[in-house]
Order: structure tokens, then sequence, then C-alpha cells
């Protein structure tokens, strides 16, 4: 009995870490403005959620600053009342969001994210 509850244990411990928790980014988006649930987030795994609380549609794309050639993640155009997400992995710096409809960036429609 006592080896047996030896065994269980070892069995409990030796079991593999489980991943961490993604981190968690609400976007809001209103003309021509992104609000953030927070402005930073730790490296790895990440949901980021776009809800638009205006009356026009938006996008959220997302680009790693100080690289030439940044890989941009996107979260597709979402409609007045709607949520979309993007799920993936983010690396440590800052990042660029911003909505890539013509005009909306340069209305002010962009914000710095820090991943640390």
């Amino acid at each position: 009995m006592r080896r047996l509850l030896c065994i269980a244990v070892l069995l409990v411990f030796a079991a593999p870490a489980q991943a961490a928790a993604p981190s968690r980014l609400l976007v809001e988006a209103t003309e021509f403005r992104f609000t953030l649930s927070r402005t930073s987030v730790k490296p790895g795994p990440a949901i980021v959620q776009l809800a638009i609380r205006g009356e026009d549609p938006h996008d959220l794309k997302l680009r790693k600053l100080g690289k030439v050639r940044a890989t941009i993640a996107s979260v597709p155009e979402t409609l007045p009342g709607g949520v979309a997400e993007w799920r993936g992995k983010l690396t440590k710096g800052k990042w660029e969001l911003y909505c890539s409809i013509e005009g909306h960036k340069q209305a002010g429609m962009r914000t710095t994210l820090n991943v640390k």
C-alpha cells in the first residue's frame, strides 16, 4: 500500500507542466481611437480581441516595431457591435496596433503595446 502511494505521488510530480495561460488584450475601437484594456502583456501566447463600439467598421493590425520586415498579425474588418479576435504568439518588444482601413490610422487609430 505504501509503495502504491509513493508511485502515485511520483506520477503526479512527473506529469508535464501545463502551458502558461495566454495573455489577453481587449482593444475597443471608436471613431477614430483605440482603447486598450492594458498597455503591456507578457511575451508568449496571446488572445487579442477587437470590439467595435463606434458606428464604423474597423480592423486591427499588429506590427512589431524596430523590424524592417515585421510580421503583421491581424484581426479582420469587424462591423459595429461586433467582436473578433486573433490568437498567436507575441514576442518581447514594442508593437504598433493600428486600423488599416484607408485614412483611419492617419486619423488617430494607432497605439503601442509593450510586450515585456
